[in-house]
């Protein structure tokens, strides 16, 4: 018959758990796969269109939940996704107990990687609850450790309405400025617009939207600006462009950072001679164990880490953050603009990424 897992919150209970376990049947709840419909507060402008409205996928499995991004760029379908999560067999994943979440995350068939990232975070979040810890504690990471996470601007209508919005974030310590607005002078005027307004650091995100050429070009005076690093220069899928704009660069140059570029491992070791870091998400490595994964050859090859986000709920958001003490830089933003999130997990203060405290992700439904 179904019983309920216990929660393990001290170290003595887990050789009790182990002895009743041998002797029940656990027997796990349905998967419950659904839409999540995220509308924003203001539009998100960048180089590859404008929203206002973001689809995701939330999944439910066991005690443990989990979202999955779909951006519009992305070729995934949400028809596919929710049937690669609504196939899956509880009571395979979870038959051997809580403990063995590395035998669960081995069961996950191939398939869309918003789709395995879902069911990866839930399965992350139901072994963190049962045995009653943060992943982050579960893992040995101190949250103090984690980098301030920037605030994204995206790309404004007019320089005037960059400057009230600048204004308004300008005690923030880490501002990320969406560019590709169509012209080069255009965003290198949106650098030089909020670097008058703040005092913040400041990095920039071009979607892929620069050639090379325009690239060679515009960094080295972004660079003059202050700008801490460049993510995404140029379009994804070229490997030998990268290598052109890296040769093609002065030597003292904002940190490259690839995303787009990156979507597996092969890929960071294609570019690892070209770039200087990669931005990690859990939408595209499949899941939390795929990210860890990547961080540690990142790391193997010399190369900085970031960890960034989707537009996302504090689901998706908070199953990052949990990561963000193994990263250089963070950029977990993705759920501030959100009319309402259907979820309360992870705080930024001043940038300053504050974890929940309550086992797995720390997330609870907001009321």
């Amino acid at each position: 018959m179904p019983v309920s897992l216990v929660r393990i919150r001290k170290p003595g209970a887990v050789k009790a758990y182990l002895s009743q376990k041998r002797r029940i049947q656990l027997t796990a709840v349905p998967i419950i796969a659904e839409p999540l419909t995220l509308h924003l507060r203001t539009p998100f402008r960048i180089a590859y269109g404008s929203s206002t409205v973001r689809e995701n996928v939330l999944v439910r499995i066991g005690d443990g939940v989990g979202e999955g991004a779909l951006p519009p760029y992305y070729a995934y379908r949400i028809d596919e996704v929710l049937a690669y999560l609504q196939g899956l067999d509880a009571d395979r994943l979870l038959g051997n107990g809580a403990f063995y979440l590395e035998d669960a995350l081995d069961l996950l068939p191939p398939g869309p990687a918003p789709a395995r990232a879902a069911a990866d975070i839930a399965l992350h979040d139901h072994w963190g609850r049962t045995l009653g810890f943060p992943l982050y504690q579960l893992w040995g990471l101190n949250p103090a450790s984690a980098p301030v996470s920037s605030i994204t601007l995206s790309i404004p209508e007019t320089l005037d309405a960059l400057r009230t919005r600048a204004r308004s974030v300008a005690d923030l310590p880490l501002l990320k400025l969406k560019l590709g607005s169509g012209s080069l002078e255009r965003d290198e005027q949106i650098v030089r617009t909020v670097r008058e307004e703040t005092r913040a650091q400041v990095c920039v995100d071009a979607n892929g939207s620069w050639s090379v050429e325009e690239a060679v070009m515009l960094i080295p005076r972004l660079g003059d600006l202050g700008v801490l690093f460049v993510e995404q220069p140029i379009a994804a899928g070229d490997h030998e462009s990268w290598r052109r704009l890296r040769a093609s660069l002065p030597p003292e140059h904002p940190t490259l950072i690839a995303d787009e570029s990156i979507q597996q491992p092969a890929d960071v070791l294609a570019l690892a001679d070209s770039i200087d870091g990669i931005n990690i998400k859990l939408t595209k490595t499949g899941g939390i164990r795929g990210a860890r994964r990547m961080i540690e050859l990142a790391r193997s090859l010399g190369l900085s880490v970031m960890l960034g986000c989707m537009i996302e709920s504090s689901v998706a958001i908070t199953a990052a953050a949990h990561l963000a003490p193994l990263v250089d830089f963070a950029d977990l933003d993705g759920n501030i603009d959100l009319v309402r999130d259907p979820f309360s997990g992870m705080k930024l203060v001043q940038g300053q990424i504050h974890l929940p405290t309550d086992p797995g992700l720390g997330v609870t439904p907001d009321s």
